[in-house]
């Protein structure tokens, strides 16, 4: 394989528009080579964005090239199931945004598609690959937090955009599914991957989605995590790993800007810096030498896996309580 991967693009959501195509053109190992999205009216501001970029209104067609290499998927959360296994079955490798699929069974059919197209699937979390992170996985693999008891995240800010997706229940709207899986990743980072042995939530629902949700959950570890995350008040984000003999304290645990953690030990508190990181291009940095190096990505299928059975656990208990 060639040591610059081509890219195709289904769909011109903002997230695409604002982060991973500026990524694509600042990683040096990628370039943007066809989008297509359903808004005509769309494909010229593509065209002057990314001169030389071929434009379609038919996601089929990037999946049709033999020139695009690696497929990212922005699509609404209802549609990633689908569009995955089309993008691997065409002979891609695929980053998706997250969530990867909306429950466990889907995310397992899609990972049985990477693997019988010999095919790299990555779930896109950028926030894995900031300084910010990898200064958490230091301090966690350090033991001086001691074993771990509780975790506390949240993340959460307020909606005001009409006629968002992230309303839509056909979608796969809520807030869930759209900043409640930060925290979740987070948890399944610190523990491994293990599963709760029990689970409680409470949620509050507006036109058939969630926009907010609190999660409290055991583990048989000893460990007590509790989740927040909403799309209904004053934004908060922020976590906390606490241990028998340490306190960690994560301010912006999924941003990429420069500033620093605390963490409490019987010695007192001490400042761990942090450096700024452009998330985006170090995501399409590390999805690419998986590819083009031929090692398994940083996060892996098994752990998207786990962390989906863990939500289909809290979701669930949503709809028990709302039935």
């Amino acid at each position: 394989m060639t040591q610059q991967l081509n890219w195709g693009i289904l769909g011109y959501a903002r997230i695409a528009r604002l982060q991973l195509i500026p990524a694509l053109q600042a990683s040096g190992k990628s370039r943007l080579h066809r989008l297509a999205t359903r808004d005509a009216a769309k494909q010229s501001e593509i065209e002057a964005q990314s001169p030389g970029v071929i434009c379609s209104t038919r996601y089929e067609d990037v999946l049709a090239d033999p020139a695009v290499q690696a497929v990212y998927v922005p699509l609404p959360n209802s549609m990633h199931h689908e569009w995955v296994i089309r993008a691997l079955d065409a002979g891609k490798h695929v980053l998706c945004e997250k969530p990867l699929a909306l429950d466990a069974a889907q995310a397992r059919e899609m990972a049985a598609a990477a693997a019988r197209n010999d095919r790299v699937l990555m779930e896109a979390f950028m926030y894995r690959y900031s300084d910010r992170t990898a200064r958490v996985r230091e301090v966690l693999a350090s033991g001086e937090l001691g074993e771990i008891r509780h975790l506390n995240a949240s993340f959460r800010f307020f909606l005001d955009r009409e006629g968002t997706i992230k309303m839509k229940p056909e979608l796969g709207g809520g807030a869930l599914y759209d900043v409640g899986v930060y925290p979740l990743n987070l948890l399944g980072l610190v523990t491994g991957g293990e599963l709760p042995l029990a689970v409680h939530v409470e949620a509050g629902f507006r036109d058939g989605v969630d926009v907010n949700a609190s999660v409290l959950m055991r583990f048989a570890s000893g460990l007590l995590a509790t989740l927040h995350c909403g799309f209904d008040a004053f934004g908060q984000m922020g976590a906390e790993i606490v241990g028998t003999r340490g306190r960690l304290v994560i301010p912006d645990p999924f941003l990429g800007e420069a500033g620093a953690l605390t963490l409490h030990t019987a010695q007192g508190a001490r400042q761990i810096e942090v450096a700024a990181t452009d998330r985006y291009t170090a995501q399409v940095r590390e999805f690419s030498a998986a590819i083009l190096a031929g090692h398994a990505p940083l996060l892996t299928l098994d752990e998207s896996i786990r962390n989906l059975e863990v939500l289909d656990m809290i979701r669930a208990q949503m709809k028990v309580r709302t039935a």
